[in-house]
């Protein structure tokens, strides 16, 4: 990290960045839906008008807030430099939201990954 952190359009990116330089080998994702109902420019400053039908709960954003619509295909091209540095470590990123539907990383289960719930 001699350059710092590149923020791009999502956080988990910025996550997934500290995770790497924290040593983590394997990074299991949840919740990244990746899918907005709200559809518009990238970038474009809007405001809420009622619930959020974008984010696990209506109010995640309150009637009224300010905020940015989403871009998405930026978002794909940081999570690819992302799988990229970590495969090139032997290091891995898997994609374990429930119907999640961000394209680049494996897809799995929570279960799958921690061992846990399968039949004795």
């Amino acid at each position: 990290m001699i350059n710092g952190l590149w923020e791009r359009t999502t956080v988990t990116y910025v996550a997934l960045q500290l995770a790497y330089w924290m040593g983590f080998s394997k990074v299991i994702l949840i919740g990244v839906d990746h899918n907005f109902v709200t559809k518009g420019e990238a970038h474009k400053a809007i405001a809420s008008t009622g619930d959020d039908p974008n984010h696990f709960t209506g109010g995640y954003f309150g009637k009224g807030f300010k905020w940015n619509l989403p871009d998405l295909e930026t978002s794909e091209l940081a999570y690819r430099m992302a799988d990229y540095a970590y495969h090139r470590a032997d290091r891995e990123i898997v994609d374990c939201t429930v119907g999640g539907k961000c394209p680049i990383f494996r897809k799995s289960t929570l279960e799958v990954e921690l061992g846990v719930g399968a039949a004795e």
